[in-house]
């Protein structure tokens, strides 16, 4: 499970689940990238761990093409991993009649979009590595609906995305796999925690202690593992709490 010197591009690295795989592939070894578009928290966040940043928006291709222009250069022209984590949530609890499509379409380019821009800029430098690796992470929303139809939406659309991905790039000897996230202790899981604690009139702290929230820490174990070439036997998706 060691990752000892591979390189591995982590996209939404900043903070939650990303930060902590970030975190966990460091201390296993590997020379890790930081890309995300929260530039202060994305520095601090990589000078406190030995990883380089780069800023990145995910829903613009010119910067999405600079950021593996870095990666190039950062892993001498290879990247071994791609984890891309980043995503957002918008329009909690809002009905259908009364949801922006504005706010729609920004939760489907940044979720959806910056899936397939990283990916697409991903692959030329993971065919160069023996074992390359995409995973993408989407969310049991995909399946079990969510609170907000952008979110439910998109992440059906990174789950569809990651099977096309993964019949297409098999030939290239590129694994993709799928993460479907439960219920994660990050600051957009609390956001929506908060969002329906407000509708419902209930604690905030007694629907935190309901949820039985896992821990990105959690997450980051299955990530890195994944990243690693013991995992090389697993496709499709992968379910965790």
């Amino acid at each position: 499970m060691e990752l000892q010197d591979k390189v591995i591009l982590v996209v939404g690295g900043a903070n939650g689940i990303g930060k902590a795989t970030a975190e966990l592939c460091v201390a296993r070894g590997a020379h890790v990238v930081i890309a995300d578009v929260d530039e202060v928290t994305g520095q601090q966040t990589a000078s406190g761990m030995g990883a380089t940043f780069v800023r990145v928006d995910v829903t613009s291709e010119a910067s999405v093409r600079r950021l593996f222009e870095h990666v190039a250069l950062q892993g001498a022209d290879r990247l071994d991993v791609l984890i891309h984590t980043a995503g957002i949530l918008k329009g909690a609890y809002t009905p259908i009649e009364e949801f922006s499509l504005d706010t729609f379409r920004q939760v489907l380019d940044v979720n959806v979009v910056g899936s397939f821009l990283c990916a697409k800029h991903a692959t030329p430098l993971l065919k160069k590595s023996s074992h390359g690796v995409i995973l993408l992470v989407s969310s049991g929303a995909a399946q079990g609906g969510s609170s907000s139809y952008a979110y439910g939406t998109s992440k059906g659309g990174v789950t569809s995305l990651g099977v096309t991905l993964a019949n297409k790039l098999a030939a290239d000897r590129i694994r993709v796999n799928v993460l479907h996230p439960g219920n994660i202790r990050t600051s957009m899981k609390l956001s929506v925690i908060e969002a329906d604690a407000l509708k419902r009139g209930q604690s905030m702290d007694q629907l935190v202690a309901e949820s039985n929230l896992g821990e990105p820490e959690g997450m980051a174990k299955v990530l890195a593992w994944l990243a690693s070439d013991d995992a090389d036997y697993v496709r499709g998706f992968i379910f965790t709490r």
